[in-house]
């Protein structure tokens, strides 16, 4: 991958569905939260030692491939719906578990460190469940156990039109490009112009690559050492006017403004909001890094670990495959607030679907 570096809702109702006739108002979505200590568990503790938890404490794995807890949800409307583990992994080293839905694995999420055991981050899984009970069951894949899991919070999409929007409804909006660049870019340095940046009502996307930006603050992941061409400094800075952490912030990187592209003049700032696609998983970011005014396709470390992409600056990312779109008018304050982030990305994103 590349080495060169830069200079410098639809909001789930709780709890809740709207009691009108199905054919005079959509069914919204209901967002219900399962604590993971109250789930049934195999080979895990219930502990309370690490701050930030929600409910009455979390459920550690043991070291050991196979530990699991299962959760049994209840979902009202049969449809599209999103499952959001609420996790922290005090290592470096991922801890990848198979998400099962009635004995059916529909995923493997990556769980990678978070930084710390009272730093918590949330997987995102899509599915689809029929209406009534369900089994969800966390298996450690490794001989190192899951991560400390805290929650559940299944999200039923209400047969359309609320809930977190899935990958295959966002990528169905990106079929075609209007192109709003006046050339492409390219990947890679070595590599030929072919990407566009393209047009949408409400955001810019393009899809390319990710190679791995490790810029700004010092950290075990992102130094001189792990990062050939690392520089301590991001574009954008935080709310105390500090570079931004690549390995904890998920952040996407923008070309530098030129004659190819502009991306000031198409409402995109530096902490604006963007949506990440890849293998069928939909994460969100913010606009963190300018990059070279040739090359696109360029986030974080942390923001490769979240959607399991190998975030090593001297080997990971990945070739091909990676979807951005980029909310305009959509920046966020303070920048480094990934919850904020998210929660704001899901609305923007239902939003685009409607819009589009």
């Amino acid at each position: 991958m590349r080495k060169f570096r830069p200079l410098a809702l639809a909001l789930a109702l709780v709890g809740s569905l709207l009691l009108l006739p199905a054919a005079l108002t959509p069914a919204s979505a209901a967002t219900t939260t399962y604590q993971a200590e109250s789930a049934a568990r195999t080979q895990g503790v219930v502990e309370s030692n690490h701050a930030g938890f929600t409910g009455t404490g979390f459920v550690n794995y043991d070291n050991v491939a196979g530990s699991s807890v299962t959760f049994t949800v209840n979902v009202g409307t049969a449809g599209a719906a999103t499952l959001a583990f609420r996790f922290a992994n005090g290592t470096t080293v991922n801890r990848p578990m198979t998400i099962a839905v009635d004995g059916s694995t529909v995923a493997t999420p990556q769980f990678a460190g978070t930084g710390a055991w009272t730093t918590w981050n949330t997987a995102t899984v899509n599915t689809s469940l029929s209406a009534g009970s369900h089994t969800i069951k966390t298996t450690a894949t490794t001989a190192n156990g899951g991560p400390n899991l805290d929650s559940l919070t299944v999200t039923d999409a209400g047969g359309g039109g609320g809930g977190a929007p899935t990958a295959a409804e966002l990528l169905a909006k990106v079929t075609s490009c209007s192109q709003i660049s006046n050339g492409t870019y390219k990947t890679d340095q070595e590599l030929g112009r072919t990407i566009p940046v393209c047009g949408k009502n409400g955001a810019v996307f393009w899809k390319a690559d990710m190679d791995i930006d490790c810029d700004g603050i010092r950290t075990t992941q992102c130094n001189e050492n792990t990062d050939c061409c690392f520089f301590p400094d991001t574009a954008f800075h935080t709310s105390t006017d500090q570079p931004l952490n690549a390995a904890q912030l998920p952040y996407v990187v923008v070309p530098s403004p030129s004659s190819t592209w502009d991306y000031r003049n198409f409402g995109v700032a530096g902490g604006g909001v963007v949506a990440i696609i890849y293998n069928n998983q939909v994460s969100y970011a913010v606009v963190g890094d300018t990059g070279p005014v040739e090359i696109i396709g360029e986030a974080s470390y942390a923001a490769a670990q979240q959607l399991g992409i190998n975030p090593d600056p001297s080997n990971g990312g990945t070739d091909s495959g990676v979807t951005y779109i980029v909310f305009k008018n959509s920046t966020i304050n303070p920048i480094e607030n990934h919850n904020l982030a998210v929660t704001r990305g899901e609305e923007l994103a239902r939003t685009f679907i409607t819009n589009n």
